[in-house]
């Protein structure tokens, strides 16, 4: 598994990515920010495990960068 800061510098350079729920929120927001900047796009499985006040969060930092996986 990659690291967060693997990703985040991923996610800097304009990659896009599908990355597990079981990542911090506070990684995700991370993750989603730089995305939302380079225009990418961040999958999350495996959201339904996050609460929804943290989904949230991380979204509204994404800003329409993250796509939440709800399947099981």
């Amino acid at each position: 598994m990659k690291s967060t800061t693997d990703l985040v510098q991923i996610a800097s350079y304009g990659g896009g990515m599908i990355v597990s729920a079981t990542k911090s929120t506070a990684d995700l927001v991370q993750i989603a920010s730089y995305a939302a900047v380079k225009g990418s796009h961040v999958i999350i499985r495996g959201a339904n495990q996050k609460p929804t006040a943290d989904l949230v969060q991380i979204a509204s930092f994404g800003k329409g960068a993250v796509i939440f996986d709800f399947t099981d």
